[in-house]
């Protein structure tokens, strides 16, 4: 998804990537070796010392459109799931069922079609995914039990997976923090289950980077709600002042983290938004993330020398 360039906020260091890529969570949309003390082409200032900071301990990341990236059509990558679900509901309901292409119009698209409807409405409740799938199947006069509903979301979570990438700077980015001894967490509004969308993680290779993951169907709130955040602080054993928040949404990856005490990077390689001079970096492209952290952790630069 691609928007309008971002000018340089005031009170951001604005980083551009060498070849920037095109543009949530669960839900769908590639590398030089990163060193967490290397330097980018244009070189990071060198401001005055940090004021009032902790030392950097954690750096806690966004999901979607931040180490990952969908198919610009991921539905069209569910048929084998549907099919799977075809006939799993077949054989415990033992009746015709709905094709699976109908199956994906009317139960997959039709909920996804209302969480994104929740999301813009700005509710920070997490929706209740269970029920949203139990309304779409008995819209096709399909009545379910509550561990066959969880099944159908399974295999539906699944077959994202062909549809599910991480950004060619994620692993040796996320290698080179944990080498330098950083703890790391995600945040990130996913309406599915939690166990699932670890799952997910695990498949991609993501999970083992991790030292706290929480997602918005565990704790009941999205991002920007504060509770949110400090459940992934309390898991890192951290404090606000000692993590940085990576993500590609200003008011639930740059405005929420920062009201809470974070320091805040808005990433712009999957989707565009423009800064409003909130965030303390803007980056291009994840590979740009290390020499911050590294000065960061050097004592320079800060929020406090930028805003």
């Amino acid at each position: 998804m691609s928007g309008a360039a971002a000018r340089r906020p005031p009170g951001a260091l604005r980083l551009r990537a060498r070849d920037p890529g095109r543009g949530d969570a669960g839900r769908p949309r590639e590398s030089d070796h990163v060193a967490l003390a290397a330097v980018s082409k244009r070189p990071l200032p060198d401001p005055p010392p940090t004021r009032g900071r902790e030392n950097l301990e954690a750096v806690l990341f966004d999901y979607g459109h931040t180490l990952i990236h969908f198919d610009d059509r991921p539905h069209e990558q569910l048929i084998e799931a549907y099919e799977k679900i075809n006939q799993l509901l077949a054989e415990r309901l033992e009746r015709e069922i709905p094709a699976a292409q109908v199956l994906i119009e009317k139960v997959s698209r039709a909920v996804d079609d209302e969480i994104q409807r929740d999301y813009a409405a700005g509710r920070e409740e997490e929706v209740e995914i269970a029920g949203l799938y139990d309304s779409a199947l008995r819209g096709l006069g399909l009545e379910l039990q509550p561990a066959l509903i969880e099944q159908v979301m399974e295999l539906e979570q699944n077959g994202w997976l062909k549809s599910v990438h991480p950004g060619p700077d994620v692993v040796p980015t996320l290698e080179a923090l944990k080498a330098a001894g950083l703890r790391l967490g995600i945040v990130s509004n996913a309406a599915y289950l939690p166990r699932l969308m670890l799952g997910q993680l695990a498949a991609l290779g993501l999970r083992e980077f991790f030292d706290a993951v929480t997602f918005s169907s565990g704790v009941g709130v999205r991002k920007p709600h504060p509770a949110i955040y400090q459940d992934a602080l309390t898991k890192l054993a951290v404090g606000p002042s000692a993590a940085l928040f990576v993500g590609d949404r200003v008011r639930e990856d740059v405005e929420g983290p920062k009201r809470l005490g974070m320091r805040a990077v808005l990433t712009r390689e999957w989707r565009q938004e423009d800064d409003p001079g909130v965030a303390d970096f803007v980056i291009e492209r994840l590979g740009e993330l290390s020499p911050i952290v590294a000065r960061l952790r050097s004592g320079r630069p800060t929020p406090d020398t930028y805003n």
